[in-house]
């Protein structure tokens, strides 16, 4: 079986207001035309993968390379049926069937595909239609049949009558077409007000033809949502979302608000995990099993072990959190840091290309940058490291067992060895050797009655005791 797939991305989308296409607008973290891609690249009978693109879509080259996907150019245009025309181009000449889908459409499924082709080779179809049931048919095309309930028509809102508007099958857009059906493409005249060629009036040229057409029919129309405005291409997102959450409920994942939490389509998630309102789950995270997500945190490609607790309003990207350790509250984990397990890093603390040790602990108020930390180590509260002297970036390492007070300043590149001590309110600039204590701090001087010269309109006497 020889089947071709065409996806229609040559509209630049005028009701989205972007100097953007509209197919590569973002969808749960990828552009649109992307996901329908996934979803044909997964589906072994379809052999070569076209994408229709024009002038205005040329950026689509860029988005999709490295995919097995052959570009058509569609020079003016003039419409769907003119669309399918320009891709049929780049089809195999000895293709047997045509699928065509819009780019625009992005959330059918492989089952719904499949089914599709099914129903097609079963019934020997030469145009198979995929329609679905609209509550609110309106700007869809209906559906026309006729009293045996054969498909006779598409017919358009415009050149619909009173009785067709209240038919509520109606065309996704999604097509299976015969050599045979496909060779009736010539057939089809301009639409004398849009001065296009409209690809649904197929249908009632091949009926006429007496070819045989079917229509199968969803009674969901999630799957068919077609993005023409910024409205659209939210409500696709609410569906995709509800699909990927009810998803992961079903394997194992309790989530506590199924309307807040946003989870991209490349993500895992290990049982027994916990997610909270207001998650944000992006870009090929994984999560490991009994993890626990609090509240308002965002997490983008990165690996969170088993056990782990990211508290709330926490960020972490492009790093890593090994079994039971602690993240947050507002914690900024930046790309490429590694914390290590049971590991603590607390509220308001930065982390940024730093590896954390096991059982280390940074609880608030610090920031470790270009750093690494070996095991059982406390950081006390407002340690920063002086990673950049404003030219160049230097590392600071930090061994086992060792003590950071609080208020420490280090000044990399520099090595703080084994089981050492810092005491509090130190500015470190040199090594400091295994078991040491090292003080950096300015001889405390006071200067008795300074205030009262400076100020002395706002220091006053204490009254003498009678």
């Amino acid at each position: 079986m020889n089947i071709n797939a065409v996806i229609l991305a040559a509209g630049l989308g005028t009701r989205m207001k972007s100097s953007i296409p509209k197919v590569l607008h973002p969808l749960l973290g990828k552009p649109i035309i992307s996901h329908i891609i996934k979803t044909i690249e997964g589906i072994d009978r379809i052999s070569k993968r076209i994408v229709v693109i024009s002038k205005h879509t040329e950026s689509v080259r860029n988005v999709l390379s490295g995919k097995e996907i052959v570009f058509a150019m569609q020079t003016d245009l003039l419409g769907t049926a003119d669309a399918l025309k320009d891709g049929l181009k780049s089809s195999d000449s000895n293709f047997e069937h045509i699928l065509v889908l819009a780019g625009d459409a992005p959330l059918v499924t492989q089952t719904t595909i499949n089914t599709l082709i099914d129903t097609h080779i079963k019934g020997k179809n030469d145009i198979t239609i995929q329609s679905f049931v609209a509550p609110d048919p309106t700007s869809y095309g209906r559906i026309g049949k006729d009293e045996r309930g054969k498909v006779i028509a598409i017919i358009e809102e415009k050149d619909a009558d009173e009785n067709q508007r209240e038919i509520q099958e109606v065309n996704s857009g999604i097509y299976l077409f015969s050599a045979m059906a496909i060779s009736y493409l010539s057939d089809i005249t301009v639409n004398q007000l849009k001065g296009e060629y409209y690809l649904t009036d197929i249908v009632s040229i091949c009926h006429q033809k007496g070819l045989k057409v079917e229509a199968v029919c969803s009674d969901t129309m999630d799957e068919f949502i077609g993005i023409n405005s910024r409205f659209d291409l939210l409500t696709a997102q609410k569906a995709l979302q509800w699909r990927i959450n009810l998803y992961w409920m079903e394997n194992g994942v309790t989530l506590m608000d199924i309307d807040s939490i946003m989870i991209e389509p490349d993500v895992k998630i290990g049982s027994d995990t916990t997610i909270f309102p207001n998650v944000i789950l992006q870009a090929g995270t994984v999560i490991g099993r009994h993890c626990v997500i609090c509240p308002n945190t965002r997490i983008i490609n990165s690996v969170i072990k088993d056990k782990a607790i990211i508290k709330d309003s926490s960020f972490i990207e492009d790093s890593s959190v090994e079994s039971e350790a602690s993240i947050g509250p507002f914690s900024h984990i930046r790309p490429n840091s590694k914390i290590g397990q049971n590991a603590r890093i607390g509220n308001f603390v930065e982390l940024k290309n730093t590896i954390i040790g096991n059982n280390t602990k940074a609880s608030h108020l610090s920031y470790l940058g270009d750093a690494e930390l070996g095991n059982d180590i406390n950081i006390g509260a407002g340690t920063i490291t002086c990673n950049y002297d404003g030219v160049n970036k230097f590392k600071t390492t930090i061994k086992d067992g060792v003590f950071i007070g609080s208020d420490t300043q280090i000044v990399a590149p520099v090595t703080i060895n084994e089981n050492s001590f810092v005491a509090a309110g130190s500015t470190i600039t040199k090594d400091i050797p295994s078991g040491s204590l090292a003080i950096s701090r300015v001889k405390q001087t006071n200067l008795e009655g300074w205030a009262k010269k400076r100020i002395p309109h706002l220091i006053k006497d204490k009254p003498k005791d009678k």
